[in-house]
């Protein structure tokens, strides 16, 4: 069969056959396309350039005599008449009226001389080779007729010639106004984000372009893993765009340091619309969680060998492989997929088996080692509580180190043994020894005061009444009782103030603190800081007195004991008595206090103070120096 045949009538011009097209288009499922075909011809092309290259002039081409166009006509008849009865087959419509090239095909035959067995001969010989190899996928054109027409129609091949150069003419000129007009401050042509047109924009008009429009509204992420694919929502992980990273990922495209491949995408803008796939925030929190879910959907949850303490043993559970729970590199790969791939859909991650943790004996120990706590006494809110006390726990690591070989996936439960060590002091023992003993206590009266004075004293006791204090403990006088103000209860009273005696809110107040004060040097407590009236007082004794003010003078001691110590006040019958609550020490104490007073010249008196310990024995075991005091001559009641 041939696709192009000569024709007597047009002065062997190519023309298509028509007929043996038909029975082709029916004889075969699948067409030449456009790039096989130029292909083709290019092939034959160069062929026949090779075999005799055209020189363009006419009057020097060889011309064909008219038996050889007879005998090739004739020739491509035959075996195209052939051909056609082959595709035809016997259901070929035998009443079709013959064309003319049928026609001319009889008349050839007839002319054609019988005798020429050679040529018959040789056209069998091309037939069985045809048949005896086929070739791979049949199609309508047969490139040895291509051939054929190319080598005696070699001044077409000139035509195509000037019609390739015009196109390529057409195509350079193309690719020069790209060249010439790649924008450097807009957007290209045909630029558009999901289905936005940005093309030519400014950044801040695409920007602002971008802002109003709904951008990956609707977009899910689909990851895959060993053959099983997961889909996550994109509403769920707040996907989002970046919209400034967008929109300069869009104006950097074709736009690179090479002014050709920059003009060659200018130019493919020119046709072809180009989409940008925005950047995109998500929630990593969320996201890690989805992928972490379709770890657990492919490889199930990993469950590590389980250790339960229990009375004297470890009960050790072996766990399962699973899903190991590191998401760190599918969430990089998605996150590269989405910004730098622009891929949504089918995103190849990397999830991982893993298996449970082989314990170590360090890690046993590490897990079952515990330190023994002593019980002890808890402070808040004012309120004690005496916390338990904890014991402890060890192992032997020979016996547990030769017991963990049997905790394996797939294996049996094991147990452990451990020991106990026990704390030093217990709840039982604290709670005994709890303010069970007075450790010192102290009375002043106040016989002659006014009834403000009396109310004042009364209610200064009433607010350090049952304060504790814990072992190190600072009890301070002015934070216990608080501003001295009406709101508070107090009321106005004599009280010394720069030297003189005058009424103020909270007069009496300073018989309070310095009874305390007592009770607290008497108790062997540590003072932190201590101050004298400015005149000697009458409820307490020279160097023994504490002062306090609101403007910042105060008392303040430490609870120097080894248990919490509870501070008790009470008024009646016009005294006062401080007591310190606390536990009795193992060896009771009993202090004593000197005082060792002096006058000066202007009449006024030091007094050094001087407290002395001792034992139950009597023996001296300690003695110290009192915060000293300085008083003025006439003194009056405060």
């Amino acid at each position: 069969m041939g696709f192009f045949k000569r024709n007597k009538k047009e002065n062997a011009e190519p023309v298509i056959d028509t007929a043996e097209t038909a029975a082709d288009e029916d004889a075969n499922e699948r067409k030449v396309t456009k790039e096989e075909f130029m292909a083709a011809a290019a092939e034959n092309l160069i062929a026949a350039t090779e075999e005799k290259p055209f020189d363009g002039d006419a009057d020097t081409e060889e011309q064909p005599t008219e038996s050889d166009d007879e005998s090739d006509i004739a020739t491509d008849e035959e075996t195209a008449a052939e051909e056609d009865n082959n595709a035809a087959g016997p259901e070929t419509d035998t009443g079709a009226e013959p064309d003319e090239e049928t026609n001319e095909q009889s008349e050839t035959e007839a002319e054609k001389p019988a005798e020429d067995e050679s040529d018959q001969t040789e056209s069998a010989a091309q037939e069985q080779e045809q048949e005896q190899e086929p070739t791979e996928k049949q199609t309508v054109i047969k490139l040895r007729d291509i051939k054929e027409y190319i080598s005696k129609h070699k001044k077409g091949c000139g035509i195509a010639g000037i019609s390739l150069g015009a196109v390529f003419c057409i195509l350079l000129g193309i690719f020069i106004y790209g060249c010439m007009t790649v924008p450097t401050d807009r957007m290209g042509r045909n630029i558009y984000v999901e289905n936005i047109n940005i093309s030519n924009m400014t950044f801040d008009e695409a920007l602002e372009t971008l802002e109003n429009a709904e951008l990956l509204t609707a977009q899910d992420i689909t990851v895959t893993c060993n053959a099983s694919s997961y889909n996550i929502s994109g509403v769920d992980i707040g996907l989002a765009p970046r919209l400034e990273d967008t929109v300069d990922k869009a104006m950097r495209y074709g736009k690179t340091k090479y002014r050709l491949i920059n003009g060659l995408a200018n130019s493919l803008q020119i046709f072809f619309k180009h989409t940008v796939v925005p950047n995109a925030n998500v929630d990593e929190t969320v996201l890690r969680e989805k992928l972490s879910d379709f770890g657990k959907q492919i490889y199930g949850e990993l469950v590590e060998h389980q250790l339960d303490i229990a009375d004297d043993v470890v009960i050790c559970t072996p766990g399962h492989s699973g899903f190991d729970n590191n998401t760190d590199e599918a969430y990089e790969e998605v996150m590269n997929a989405i910004n730098h791939d622009e891929k949504f859909k089918n995103i190849p991650v990397t999830l991982k088996l893993g298996a449970p943790y082989t314990l170590t004996v360090e890690d046993f120990d590490n897990y079952v080692y515990l330190d023994y706590v002593d019980a002890y006494y808890s402070l808040e809110n004012n309120v004690i509580t005496v916390v338990p006390e904890i014991y402890g726990r060890v192992i032997n690591k020979e016996e547990a180190a030769e017991l963990l070989t049997q905790l394996y996936e797939g294996g049996e439960v094991i147990t452990i043994p451990y020991e106990h060590t026990y704390p030093q002091v217990t709840a039982e023992q604290l709670q005994s020894k709890l303010f069970n003993a007075t450790i010192a206590s102290y009375t002043t009266s106040y016989g002659t005061s006014s009834a403000n004075r009396c109310a004042n004293i009364a209610n200064a006791a009433s607010r350090i009444n049952g304060k504790i204090l814990l072992p190190g403990d600072v009890f301070s006088f002015n934070d216990a009782v608080g501003p001295r103000s009406v709101a508070n209860g107090f009321y106005t009273a004599k009280e010394y103030v720069n030297g003189e005696t005058v009424d103020g809110i909270g007069g009496g107040t300073c018989q309070v603190s310095s009874t305390l004060y007592n009770a607290v040097i008497y108790s062997d407590m540590s003072i932190v800081t201590r101050t004298n009236h400015m005149f000697p007082v009458g409820y307490c004794p020279l160097g023994q007195d504490a002062t306090v003010a609101d403007s910042g003078v105060d008392f303040k001691f430490v609870n120097s004991m080894d248990y919490p110590v509870k501070i008790a006040a009470s008024t009646g019958g016009y005294r006062i008595t401080v007591s310190i609550i606390g536990t009795q020490r193992d060896d009771p104490r009993t202090v004593r206090i000197q005082n060792t007073s002096s006058m000066d010249n202007s009449g006024g008196t030091r007094v050094r103070t001087t407290r002395y310990v001792y034992n139950s024995a009597g023996t001296l075991i300690s003695s110290d120096q009192l915060p000293s005091s300085y008083y003025k001559p006439h003194p009056t009641e405060g």
